[in-house]
C-alpha cells in the first residue's frame, strides 16, 4: 500500500474543508427548524417538510447527478454546488436582519441546498479517488468519516452556543460560512482532472443512467454491496424510529440522559472511524463487512433483551456499537466502491448507491413506525434487528469474503 496521498496537499485541503463543512452544516440542521418553530411560529409539519426537502433530492435526483458528473468536471460541480449553498444559507440571516423573512423562504433554501447537496456528495465520491490514489482510499475515507463524527458533537454544542449569542437565523450565517471555507479550499486545490472532451457524441442521459445501473447489477461484488446495504439500512431507519420510544416510554429515561447516550454513540462512531482500516488488515474485507452489520444488528436486539432496569445500560452499549459498527461499515463500502468501479462511470454508480441508500432509510422510518404502532415497540425492534442481520446473507456467499484491505486483491477478486 502506497505510504503517501497521490496528491498529499491537495487532499489536505480538501479534508479541511469538508471537515468545516461538516460543523457548518449540523448547525443548519439544528438552526433551521429552530427558526421555523421559534421564530416563524412554525408547527411540526414545517419542520418536517424542512427535512423532508433535504432528503428527497437524494431519492429523486441521485441517477442525476451521477449522469452530470461522468459528463463534468468533478472539482466544478463541487465549487458551483458550494457557491449555490454558500448563497442560499446566507439569504436567510440577511432576510432575519430585513425583517423579511417567511417560512416559504426556509422551505426553497433547503430544497435548493438538499439539491445542490446531491450533486456535491456524488461528485466528492467521485473525486476522493483521484485525489487519495488507489491505495489510499480507505485511509482517505477514514479522515473524512471521523470528521463527520466529531461534527456530530462539536457542530450541535456550537449550534446551542451560536444560537444562544447570536439568535437563531443569525446562527445559520455559521453553516454559509462553512460552505465558503469548503468553496476556498476547493479553488486552492492544483490537480485538474482531464479536460472533457464535448466534441465527442454522447448517448441520451437515460441511456447513460441505465449504463450505470448496468454496471452497479453486473458485477457481484458491487451488486452484493447495494442490495445489503439497502437492506441494512431499512433495519436501522425501522430500528431508528423505535429507540426513541422505547428509551422514554419502556425505559422511563429523562432526556438529558438519553441525550448522553447518543453522545456515547458518537464515541463509538470516531472509534469505529480510526479503526476501520486496521480491523480490515486483521480479518478479510470480507468478514469485517459482515461483522459489521451484524454487530449492528445485535446492538439492536440489546434493546428488548435488556428489560426496564437495564434499559440505560443497554441503551448505551447499544448506541456505542451502533456508532462504531456503522463506521467501518461506511468507510469500507464506499472505498469498495470506489476502487473497484471503472472511473467513467463512477458518478452513475455513486449516485444510484446514494439513491438507494437514502430511499430505504425513508421507507424504514415508516415502516419502523407502523410496526411499532401495530406490533409495540420490542417486537418492532426485534423485526428491525433480524432485517439488519439479513443483511449480511448478500455479502457472506459472495465474492467479497475473501477479499482484503488491498488494492492488488481487490483487483484480482
Amino acid at each position: 500500500m502506497s505510504a503517501r496521498f497521490a496528491h498529499p496537499g491537495d487532499f489536505t485541503k480538501l479534508w479541511v474543508g469538508q471537515t468545516i463543512s461538516a460543523f457548518g452544516d449540523k448547525v443548519s440542521r439544528i438552526a433551521l427548524p429552530t427558526v421555523a418553530l421559534l421564530s416563524l411560529s412554525g408547527t411540526a409539519w414545517d419542520v418536517g417538510v424542512l427535512a423532508a426537502l433535504r432528503f428527497i433530492p437524494f431519492v429523486l435526483l441521485g441517477s442525476v447527478a451521477g449522469v452530470w458528473v461522468d459528463r463534468a468536471s468533478r472539482r466544478t460541480t463541487m465549487i458551483v454546488a458550494d457557491i449555490g449553498r454558500l448563497l442560499a444559507m446566507a439569504s436567510v440571516p440577511v432576510a432575519f436582519l430585513f425583517d423579511s423573512l417567511t417560512m416559504a423562504q426556509l422551505y426553497v433554501v433547503a430544497g435548493v441546498v438538499g439539491v445542490l447537496t446531491v450533486f456535491f456528495e456524488v461528485a466528492a465520491q467521485s473525486y476522493l479517488p483521484v485525489l487519495a490514489g488507489e491505495g489510499r482510499i480507505v485511509a482517505g475515507n477514514e479522515r473524512l468519516q471521523t470528521s463527520r463524527a466529531v461534527s456530530e458533537v462539536g457542530g450541535a454544542a456550537a449550534a446551542g452556543g451560536l444560537m444562544q449569542f447570536l439568535g437563531n437565523a443569525l446562527a445559520i450565517l455559521a453553516d454559509a460560512l462553512s460552505f465558503l471555507a469548503s468553496l476556498v479550499s476547493l479553488l486552492l486545490v492544483e490537480h485538474r482532472e482531464p479536460p472533457v472532451d464535448r466534441t465527442a457524441e454522447r448517448p441520451s442521459p437515460l441511456r447513460e443512467a441505465r449504463a450505470g445501473l448496468a454496471v452497479l447489477m453486473s458485477d457481484l461484488r458491487l451488486r452484493g454491496l447495494v442490495l445489503a446495504i439497502a437492506v441494512t439500512n431499512l433495519g436501522v431507519a425501522m430500528a431508528g424510529t423505535l429507540v426513541l420510544v422505547f428509551a422514554y416510554n419502556h425505559g422511563g429515561l429523562s432526556p438529558g440522559v438519553v441525550g448522553v447516550a447518543f453522545a456515547v454513540g458518537t464515541v463509538g462512531s470516531i472509534l469505529g472511524a480510526v479503526t476501520a482500516g486496521a480491523i480490515a488488515r486483521k480479518l478479510t474485507l470480507g468478514r469485517t463487512l459482515v461483522a459489521a452489520v451484524l454487530v449492528t444488528g445485535l446492538a439492536f436486539l440489546l434493546l428488548p433483551a435488556g428489560g426496564r432496569d437495564l434499559a440505560l445500560v443497554m441503551l448505551i452499549v447499544s448506541q456505542f456499537l451502533v456508532g462504531f459498527a456503522d463506521s467501518v461499515l461506511n468507510i469500507h463500502v464506499l472505498s469498495l466502491v470506489q476502487q473497484i468501479t471503472p472511473p467513467e462511470v463512477l458518478g452513475r454508480v455513486n449516485g444510484t448507491a446514494l439513491s438507494v441508500v437514502w430511499g430505504t432509510g425513508t421507507a424504514g422510518g415508516v415502516t419502523g413506525g407502523l410496526v411499532g404502532t401495530l406490533f409495540g415497540t420490542l417486537p418492532g425492534l426485534v423485526v428491525a434487528a433480524a432485517i439488519i442481520c439479513s443483511g449480511a446473507l448478500f455479502l457472506h456467499p459472495g465474492p467479497l469474503r475473501t477479499i482484503r484491505d488491498d488494492a492488488d486483491e481487490l483487483a484480482d477478486a
